[in-house]
């Protein structure tokens, strides 16, 4: 398949219960597109019927387009041809859920995030259900796959909530038929597993805690209150106050959880408060940081090409996908826009690119540092996976709070000169310390090395 309608198809992104996701480029202007295909799941088909299923697709079009929010992803057109109907929405290459790696086996642990990072996420999406929620309009499938990450530079990190094809709209019945099951394992609440139509917005609210406590403990929380394990023997970072939020945004009735997304935004500012002056009191007992290690060895500075299965081989990575090995560097600050890392020998760019970048681009970027002769140099590069991998010692880890990287934390995704294919690259991100591969025309900074 060439084209659908007006847009050139550049490749599948996946398939779900209601049809076919693919990455596509707008006429004229070129611009990364996704567009979304009615063609749905054989077992879908069986189950509503086919005329049922072109409802349920168009609904969902009208769903997204009728809410304007700046964390609700925005259909940009909406069209049929001889492949049936399709709708075009905005295209991010990131979310949620390979943020956090999760796979298939649910039960596994994942990647955890900052807590800082959890809280923000978790506030934007509670932003967007409140506009969403006030539309009259319940998600019902809220999990970290469905939550996109755009990166538009300059910190502004933004939550973008997509997939509303089991949505249900106020006053509505029968979206749920009978064989249906509406809602993703593990983070459906409970009612909407018992009578999906009868599900109100408080299933989302469940939905939404289910996702926090994913994200900042890396464990899904047990399905019974009697069971969970206080949030500290998960993650030191945290207090009881996670707790007590979670005992009423998990409780297994509607009638326990927060009345409204607003009033779980509200509780979720306070939660932060708390969560920051006791942070903060525990910096304050830091005296200095650890010790600074020996002279480390030299690392890889030739780029390679690895795929998926060999990739975690090849770069040393364990099953979050994280370095096995690394240490803390003894960074120097030049005063001339470079770090000397005296453990490694490398000079680094200390800023990097301003504004996210192809995979193009970043190499164009450190062209540039090179052509510039930043801090006297001629040998400015992008760096390897290896040699971005010894920047991840510098990211906080429980318990230590205060330490501050002397690189920009706003430039927490980084592209490597290592290729996966001939149409994506490796990436690092910096901030929870893991290594994955993206499209090259997806946009993430550049930092340049030399050394």
């Amino acid at each position: 398949m060439k084209r659908i309608g007006r847009y050139e198809i550049l490749g599948l992104l996946g398939r779900g219960g209601m049809g076919a996701v693919y990455k596509a480029a707008a006429p004229l202007t070129g611009r990364v597109v996704a567009l979304k295909l009615c063609r749905p799941a054989e077992i879908m088909a069986d189950v509503v019927g086919m005329a049922e299923c072109r409802r349920l697709f168009l609904r969902e079009a009208v769903t997204m387009a009728r809410v304007r929010h700046p964390n609700v992803a925005q259909i940009l057109d909406v069209d049929e041809d001889a492949s049936g109907p399709f709708f075009v929405m905005e295209y991010f290459c990131n979310n949620l859920g390979v943020v956090l790696g999760e796979d298939y086996e649910m039960d596994r642990p994942c990647r955890r995030l900052p807590v800082d990072t959890g809280l923000r996420y978790t506030r934007q999406m509670l932003s967007a259900l409140r506009r969403l929620h006030f539309e009259g309009v319940a998600h019902r499938d809220l999990k970290p796959f469905n939550v996109m990450l755009a990166d538009f530079g300059e910190g502004r990190d933004e939550v973008k909530l997509i997939d509303f094809g089991l949505s249900r709209l106020r006053g509505e019945v029968g979206v749920g038929h009978a064989g249906m099951v509406v809602g993703s394992p593990f983070y459906t609440a409970p009612e909407q597993e018992r009578d999906p139509d009868g599900a109100d917005a408080r299933a989302d609210l469940f939905s939404i805690g289910v996702t926090l406590h994913r994200m900042i403990t890396g464990f899904l929380p047990e399905e019974r209150p009697k069971n969970r394990k206080p949030v500290v023997e998960l993650n030191p970072e945290l207090g009881s106050e996670f707790d007590e939020f979670f005992e009423k945004s998990l409780s297994p009735t509607p009638e326990g959880r927060f009345t409204s997304a607003g009033a779980m935004l509200a509780a979720l500012d306070e939660l932060e408060e708390r969560w920051r002056d006791r942070k903060e009191a525990t910096c304050s007992l830091l005296e200095s940081p650890p010790p600074v290690p020996p002279r480390a060895e030299r690392p890889r500075s030739a780029p390679l090409k690895a795929g998926v299965r060999e990739a975690r081989s090849v770069f040393g990575l364990d099953e979050f996908w994280r370095p096995v090995s690394g240490s803390r560097g003894d960074l120097l600050d030049n005063g001339d826009g470079t770090i000397l890392d005296r453990a490694t020998g490398l000079t680094w760019e200390r800023g990097g690119s301003d504004y996210p970048l192809a995979w193009d681009q970043a190499l164009e970027h450190a062209a540039w540092c090179k052509a510039r002769r930043l801090g006297g140099r001629t040998d400015w590069r992008l760096p390897t996976v290896d040699e971005l991998g010894t920047l991840f010692a510098q990211a906080p880890r429980p318990g230590q709070f205060c330490l501050e990287a002397l690189f920009d934390p706003e430039k927490r995704r980084l592209w490597s000169a290592d290729l996966k294919s001939f149409v994506a690259a490796w990436y690092v991100d910096a901030e929870t310390g893991f290594i994955w591969w993206q499209d090259m025309t997806c946009g993430f900074h550049a930092r340049c090395v030399a050394g």
